[in-house]
This record gives structure tokens, C-alpha cells and sequence, in this order.
């Protein structure tokens, strides 16, 4: 089925409905100089899907929580801790009522953030929610969050890691079940605790190899270290180099899969895509050469997600307009992680020679996966034959009727195990490689051991710690333990307001 854009429309809607509520006077973002953890500001947010709902959460962070409670929710004192309470909510101001509300308070450290929080749970109604905030953005000391700044201010309390934070963006953003599950376990610190794990090696090699620098000479560190430090770098080198080698499984699930639907003009497959999506999200036309441009739709096939362009009829074309069609389905296609590689089923036999030929001209992407689909199957009047493979080696083929529906199941099932092979089980084995900023720093790291085993035992043992001290580095830049601000700006950035 299509995936649902409604995620990626409350992302934009978020920041809009903080627009009009104005920053308490003094606050960081009354000076004009933002906020970030640790400055000691409170700050408010909503936190669920801004629109018509039946429950809203607001959330705020920071020493300003408890007297914020006792202005808006008339509590008497601080809230017990971890407490749950029905009160009336008002404004500080004219005491009017905005809402009758669930308070609830975390105390910290105890709490998402590591700070004092709290979360008013209000009706729905734009009305109300644009009341609640803004009577708290009237509070002294509270301000408006900036994006992803509840969870930035989590990291710098320390309760959870970079990889973990960037989990949890992909579970917000989760579409699909593997997505969700994927997402998952990097928010849980799978992936965090293995890069842990390799930091806490090359922080015991380094530190061997320091001991044997400063105290060889004295006889107190045999030299039996520096093999044993040797033998260290290269286990976790081919640990690490077998990382990155996983054929980008955990990108693919993050991002999606990119399939590509290629054929010759007029074999129906702009009608493949109608079907897919059940919706006319193409123009179908009997004229060859209607499809122009590149049209995409998102799709969850099995729980994998797979982004599916339509592309121009692949000919020697003379009209400018389709010849530019052309050329744009040539370099889509030299992008796709997977090829629908569709046929006219009449007019090719169902035989592992003639399928090759005819696959062969479509001119895949060497070592792309393709699945052959013979449409128009409801034309050979039940003697077309079944479909062969291509070979031992060959691409998988079905029978399909984008006219009747008939094969739709089976073409399913093929596309599912090959996003199955493509992205793999989320659950199964080491965690995968889910950023392009995760395979840059672990690129860096594993040069770093190669100069390391590059110096041999003649080499400088001064260099080769070096070495060892950048690749710890490049390590603790992926978990944040080692950054810049910079780089902690890009990861925050992305986050929705109220998370």
C-alpha cells in the first residue's frame, strides 16, 4: 500500500503552531541567541501531531517545570514524584480555565531528558493547545524548544548516545515495520554498545602500547604487549571492515529501497504502477512514448519499504521531449537498487534465452537485482507457458494482467523477497549501518588501523599510537563521545519541534 505523508506534514506543521507563542521576556530566545543544554532555560513544546485530535501532549524540560505546574495547573506544592493527577488547567494571568487536563510530572534525573519534566495532556482542539501554550509562553524563564531539543538535551545528560538519538528521529519517522523495527533496536543502543565495544578495544590496545613506549627500558613491560596489540587491531580491523561490507542493508531500510520500472514503450508499465499503489497515480494511454518524466511513489511491500519510479519506454527516440524522457529512465535506472524489468507478453517467448535477450536490451545496471515481469498475460488465452528464469544465475520472472489483476500476489511475493535479500532481517545478526555519517567516520577509522599494521614491527611506535589515537577518535565521533558542534547541530536539526 502507499505510504502515508502525514508524518512528514506534522514535521512542517510543528514549528508553525509554536510561531505565535512569544518567548518569555529574559529567556534565550527573547535575546535572540537560541538555547541549547545545560544553559538552565525550561522550555515547552508540543510534543504530539499538531491538529484535530482527543488528546494533545505539551512538554517542557528544566529547573522551570514545578512552578510552571503551579501556575497553570494550581497545585498546591511541587507534584510527588513519577505523579498522575486530573486538574484544571488555567491561565496564570486572568485564571481563566483553558482545559480540565491529565499533570504529569518526571522528576529528574529520572526522566527523558535527565531534568525535571513534566506533560500536560490536554483535549485536542487547536483552541485549547493554542491556549495551553500560550499562557506558558507567558511564564518567566520558559521559552519555545528549538527542534530535536528535548532529545538533544537527553544526550548531554548522558541517557542515551548520538546513535541512539538518531533511532529515535528513525523511529519518529518509521513507516514500516522493519523500518520500526530496525529503528528500534538502534534506539535500544545495539549499535552504540558494538561501537562501545570496538572503543574499549582500541582504548586498552592504545594504552599498552603507550605503557611499552614509557616503560620497555625499564624492564617492566614485556615485549610480548606489542604482539598482543598487533593481534588486537587486526581482529577488530576485519570486525570492522565485514561492518561496512554489509551490502548497505541498513540504509536501504532507512532510506528505501529504490526500484526502477524499465521496459520497451507500450508494455504497461505505468499500468504496473497504478496497480501497485492502487490508485491512478499515472496517465495510461494505448500511444506509446506517454510516459515523459520520472514518477515515483513510496510503497510498503511485506513491511519493506520500496520507492517506485515510473520511467519513459526505453527506444531510439526522435521527438526531443521523449528522447529527454529517455535519458532521464537511463539514469534512474543506473541509480536503482532493483530492476521490474517489464515485457510485452506476447510478443516475447517465455524461455530462459529469449528472456535474457530481452533483458539484456533493457541494459540493467551491472549486478542490479531484476525481476522480470511478462505482462498482458490475460492476452495468450492460457497457452503463453509459465515464465523461465534466465538462467541458473538468471533474475526471477512471473505472468502478470495489470488489466485483470491476475499474477499481482505472485509479483508480491517476488518483490518481497527481494527487499527481504536487499535490506535483510532488522532483528537478525550485528546491527546494520543505517547513516552515510556512520560509514564516512568508520571509513576513517579503518584507514587509521590499516596505517597502524602498515608500520610493522620496524615502524615508529610513537606513529603507530597516533594512529591508534585517530581511530579511537573517529569511533567516539559516531556516539558523540568525541564531537563538534557542528556535527551535533546536523543530527538535532532534523528532529521534529516537541521531540
Amino acid at each position: 500500500m502507499a505510504l502515508s505523508g502525514a508524518m512528514r506534514a506534522a514535521r512542517g506543521r510543528c514549528a508553525r503552531v509554536l510561531s505565535s507563542v512569544p518567548p518569555a521576556a529574559g529567556t534565550a530566545a527573547a535575546r535572540g541567541t537560541g538555547g541549547s543544554p545545560g544553559t538552565g532555560d525550561t522550555i515547552f513544546a508540543l510534543s504530539s501531531a499538531p491538529g484535530r485530535c482527543g488528546v494533545a501532549v505539551i512538554r517542557a524540560s528544566g529547573p522551570g517545570c514545578g512552578a510552571a505546574l503551579r501556575s497553570l495547573a494550581g497545585t498546591p506544592g511541587l507534584p510527588p514524584p513519577r505523579v498522575m493527577a486530573l486538574r484544571r488547567i488555567r491561565d496564570p494571568q486572568t485564571d481563566e480555565s483553558l482545559d480540565r487536563g491529565l499533570v504529569v510530572w518526571f522528576p529528574g534525573p529520572h526522566s527523558f531528558t535527565g531534568e525535571d519534566c513534566a506533560e500536560l495532556h490536554v483535549h485536542g482542539g487547536p483552541a485549547v493547545v493554542s491556549g495551553v501554550l500560550r499562557a506558558l509562553g507567558r511564564l518567566p524563564g520558559l521559552r519555545p524548544a528549538e527542534p530535536g531539543e528535548f532529545t538533544r538535551r537527553a544526550f548531554a545528560h548522558g541517557k542515551l548516545d548520538l546513535t541512539a538519538a538518531e533511532g529515535l528521529r528513525d523511529l519518529i519517522g518509521a513507516e514500516t515495520e522493519a523500518q520500526r523495527r530496525q529503528a528500534l533496536r538502534q534506539l535500544e543502543g545495539d549499535l552504540g554498545r558494538l561501537y562501545q565495544r570496538w572503543s574499549h578495544s582500541l582504548t586498552q590496545a592504545l594504552a599498552h602500547l603507550e605503557a611499552y613506549i614509557d616503560f620497555s627500558e625499564d624492564d617492566n613491560v614485556e615485549e610480548e604487549v606489542l604482539a598482543q596489540v598487533a593481534v588486537t587491531v587486526r581482529a577488530l580491523l576485519q570486525e570492522l571492515q565485514g561492518h561496512l561490507r554489509d551490502g548497505r542493508r541498513g540504509e536501504l531500510l532507512r532510506g528505501g529501497v529504490r526500484a526502477v520500472i524499465a521496459g520497451p514503450p507500450n508494455v504497461g508499465k505505468s499500468s504496473l504502477l497504478n496497480l501497485l499503489c492502487r490508485r491512478p497515480a499515472a496517465i495510461v494511454s494505448p500511444t506509446a512514448g506517454t510516459t515523459r518524466d520520472v514518477l515515483e511513489v513510496a510503497l510498503d511491500i511485506g513491511g519493506y519499504p520500496l520507492v517506485l519510479s515510473d520511467t519513459a519506454g526505453l527506444r531510439q527516440a526522435t521527438d526531443p521531449v521523449e528522447r529527454e524522457g529517455v535519458a532521464r529512465a537511463r539514469a534512474r535506472l543506473c541509480q536503482a537498487d532493483l530492476v521490474l524489468a517489464v515485457l510485452d507478453a506476447t510478443s516475447v517467448s517465455p524461455t530462459p534465452v529469449a528472456l535474457g535477450a530481452a533483458l539484456a536490451a533493457l541494459e540493467p545496471p551491472p549486478g542490479t537485482p531484476c525481476v522480470l515481469v511478462l505482462n498482458k498475460a490475460d492476452l495468450l488465452g492460457g497457452h503463453g507457458g509459465s515464465p523461465s528464469a534466465t538462467g541458473a544465475q538468471g533474475p526471477p520472472a512471473t505472468l502478470l494482467s495489470c488489466k485483470t489483476g491476475e499474477g499481482l500476489e505472485a509479483l508480491l511475493e517476488l518483490l518481497a523477497q527481494q527487499l527481504a535479500q536487499l535490506c535483510g532481517d532488522p532483528l537478525l545478526g550485528s546491527p546494520s549501518l543505517t547513516q552515510s555519517r556512520h560509514s564516512r567516520h568508520l571509513g576513517a577509522c579503518a584507514a587509521a588501523l590499516e596505517r597502524f599494521g602498515d608500520l610493522g614491527d620496524s615502524g615508529d611506535l610513537a606513529v603507530a599510537a597516533e594512529q591508534l589515537r585517530v581511530a579511537r577518535r573517529e569511533l567516539g565521533r559516531i556516539t558523540g563521545h568525541v564531537g563538534a558542534e557542528d556535527i551535533l547541530d546536523i543530527i538535532f536539526r532534523d528532529f521534529c519541534v516537541g521531540k
